[in-house]
């Protein structure tokens, strides 16, 4: 499991433990979603499993900018 998937599993888990909801709505989990500071920033996929190319590049490495 990776970092960021643990992060959301646990934010969930508290929503759900301080909020008395075992079952959250999508509103809700859309809402912890925010929490985690998720936001959109690129545009949709063409297909579930194929997401939006990167609309950033990747920076150079730092020694090949000095």
């Amino acid at each position: 499991m990776s970092d960021e998937l643990l992060e959301f599993v646990m934010a969930i888990d508290e929503y759900k433990r301080l909020n008395n909801r075992p079952f959250p709505t999508w509103s809700e989990v859309f809402e912890v979603i925010r929490y985690l500071g998720y936001r959109k920033v690129a545009a949709k996929g063409q297909h579930i499993d194929r997401p939006a190319a990167d609309p950033l590049p990747a920076a150079p490495p730092a020694e090949a900018t000095q």
